[in-house]
């Protein structure tokens, strides 16, 4: 059950202070985030509303500083979503949301970070649902009976409740039939409309899910840890066929990546017999799920009963082969990049390798060792780091500004525009910035999409859905806009004087 310390100085129980909390994070979610989206300030306010009240019930207790670190974490995922626009960063951000609850769940029943294994996080997560219906029920226990509605109250709320169905299906039967009635149901629909029926819905299901947040935090639910099975057991004969096998493998590939490594192109056409483009894009994303399987791979031979005379030395090599060819991976993906442009998905990718390349080495360093606590517990802290450093590096921008750069260095010209579009309002100064040096093609359509995506009355919107990243964007564009309309008008006439002449007037195209 719920711990009490807080009745014995105030009168009330934890859980009855989380009543009124959880109503206020309720009406606050329907205001700030459900109208608004994730990406503005509000969803940023409704965060910190909730850290706080969670930090308010549980204050009596010794809160770990780990405790204290999620829920900076979790303010940063909250303040990039209100800071950066870019709709990929939206679940980056929730993941890093999700691992901080995950953790704070954790250690909040007291499990060091250093004894969380690999299969306690997706053990955890999947269980949320069922933790969260637990502490629920068990915090409606301990709520304070005078806060809860008197039995005849609750009778008259089942009953409106069931009768509502049926009297809106009647009441639309009899205004299809009559017209007189319909009026009079207009009528009533105005004083009692929709949207307040939605609010007040809204408002109650997310003052649920906020009690039920609350009283996982006051609870302590047990997400318990998952114990490995240690009847397998793997003799010496068994672990050398395996580990001896795999490195083989690895060593052969290796051995024969070498020369493309450091050949160059030449030698690259030569060999494979593709071109630098077609060598590029082929690989890549085998040689990342080789790097993942490697992982996995090790951490289920090291939970086994091995040798580890061998299995020890044999991971170690089958480590340092694998970081070889995830080194041929980037080269690859560079290579890739440097022929068709930099994208988000690529820019992802690049991420998700470094948090390979990470683990591996923590891997190293913690089971090799013999010390495999903290492995998991460190590369899930470093996948979060990763994900807030990439919001804050800004990628929209640096994607964009990768792409203008390597199409004016060319001198190809070539500009993805409708890629340009799909990046947001992070890359919006970049391109304004570089936009002088750009192809007066690719000025044109910039700056009709610019004028109109960035359009004088859509830059007036709630304080709710304020975003640092579009407030800058619809400042830039603000500052030139007469430029833009002018680059358009002259591509405009320049059309008109060399083509309508010619082809007569009709339908035409000019960017």
């Amino acid at each position: 059950m719920i711990d009490t310390d807080i009745k014995s100085s105030t009168g009330i129980s934890r859980a009855s202070l989380a009543v009124p909390l959880a109503v206020g994070l309720g009406v606050a979610a329907d205001q700030l985030i459900l109208r608004q989206g994730l990406t503005g300030v509000g969803f940023l306010c409704w965060m910190v509303i909730l850290l706080a009240s969670v930090h308010f019930l549980v204050r009596s207790e010794k809160e770990s500083r780990w405790q204290i670190y999620w829920s900076v974490f979790a303010l940063a995922a909250a303040f990039l979503l209100s800071y950066r626009a870019t709709p990929v960063l939206v679940p980056m951000m929730l993941l890093v949301l999700l691992g901080c609850g995950v953790n704070w769940l954790l250690q909040h029943r007291a499990i060091n970070s250093r004894s969380i294994s690999v299969l306690d996080y997706p053990w955890t997560t999947l269980r949320l649902p069922l933790l969260f219906l637990l502490s629920l029920r068990y915090a409606a226990g301990d709520v304070d009976p005078a806060l809860l509605p008197r039995s005849r109250v609750r009778g008259v709320i089942k009953g409106l409740l069931l009768a509502a169905p049926m009297l809106l299906v009647f009441a639309l039967l009899f205004a299809s039939a009559d017209a007189r009635f319909d009026g009079y149901l207009s009528t009533v629909s105005q004083v009692f409309s929709f949207m307040a029926v939605e609010h007040l819905i809204t408002m109650t299901l997310m003052s649920i899910v906020a009690f039920g947040l609350l009283a996982m935090a006051l609870h302590k639910p047990d997400p318990g840890q998952v114990e490995v099975s240690q009847t397998l057991s793997l003799g010496r004969e068994e672990t050398l066929i395996i580990m001896g096998s795999l490195v083989l493998l690895f060593l052969v590939f290796v051995v024969l990546q070498a020369g493309y490594l450091f050949g160059g192109q030449s030698i690259i056409e030569q060999t494979s017999g593709l071109t630098l483009a077609e060598y590029a894009r082929r690989g890549f994303f085998e040689m990342l799920v080789v790097a993942g399987l490697t992982l996995m791979l090790l951490l289920a031979m090291s939970g086994l009963r091995c040798d580890l005379r061998y299995y020890r030395p044999l991971a170690a090599i089958m480590v340092l082969l694998v970081l070889i060819i995830m080194i041929s991976a980037l080269q690859r993906l560079l290579l890739y990049v440097d022929a068709f442009g930099l994208t988000m998905d690529r820019l992802l990718a690049l991420g998700v390798m470094l948090w390979l390349a990470g683990s591996l080495v923590g891997f190293v360093m913690t089971v090799l060792r013999g010390c495999p606590q903290g492995f998991a517990f460190g590369s899930v802290v470093f996948g979060m780091i990763l994900l807030l450093v990439a919001g804050f590096m800004n990628p929209a921008a640096w994607v964009a500004k990768t792409n203008l750069e390597r199409a004016l260095v060319s001198g190809d010209n070539q500009v993805d525009v409708t890629y340009l579009r799909r990046l947001g309002a992070d890359a919006v100064p970049v391109v304004l910035t570089m936009f002088d040096d750009l192809p007066d093609q690719v000025q044109c359509e910039l700056g009709r999409f610019l004028t109109e995506a960035w359009s004088v009355e859509q830059s007036a919107t709630d304080w709710r859905q304020w975003n640092a990243s579009r407030v800058a964007a619809q400042r830039q564009v603000d500052l030139n806009r007469d430029k833009l309309r002018r680059v358009f008008d002259q591509q405009l006439d320049e059309f008109m004087t060399s083509v309508i002449p010619r082809q007569g007037v009709g339908i035409f195209k000019v960017c």
